[in-house]
C-alpha cells in the first residue's frame, strides 16, 4: 500500500511542479502579450484613421467631380438648348423603353 501512495504523490508532486511552471510562464509572457495587444491596438487605430483620411479624400473628389459636371451641363445647356433637350429626350425614350422591356421579360 505505501507503494501506491508513493506514486500517487509521486504524481501530485509532479503535477504541482508542472502547474508551478506553467504559472511561470504565463507570469513572464503576460507583460509580452500586453506589449504585442497594445501595438495591435495601435495600429488597428492607425488603420481607422487612415481609412477614414481615404474615405474623406473620395468624397471629396466625388464633390468637385459632381460640381464639374453640373457646371458643364448647364453650360451646355445654356449654349445649346435645343442639343440639350434632344438628348434628354432620347435618354427618357431609352429609359422608358428599358423599364418596358424588364416589366414585359417579367411576366409570366
Amino acid at each position: 500500500m505505501s507503494d501506491s501512495k508513493t506514486a500517487q504523490e509521486k504524481i501530485s508532486s509532479m503535477g504541482a511542479n508542472v502547474s508551478s511552471h506553467v504559472n511561470d510562464a504565463i507570469k513572464e509572457a503576460r507583460p509580452v502579450m500586453e506589449r504585442v495587444s497594445h501595438r495591435i491596438k495601435d495600429e488597428l487605430n492607425h488603420m481607422g484613421d487612415v481609412g477614414m483620411d481615404a474615405a474623406a479624400d473620395v468624397k471629396h473628389k466625388i464633390e468637385n467631380e459632381a460640381h464639374h459636371v453640373r457646371v458643364t451641363a448647364a453650360h451646355f445647356v445654356q449654349h445649346q438648348p435645343l442639343n440639350a433637350i434632344l438628348i434628354a429626350a432620347g435618354t427618357g425614350a431609352l429609359a422608358a423603353m428599358a423599364a418596358s422591356w424588364l416589366l414585359r421579360s417579367r411576366q409570366p
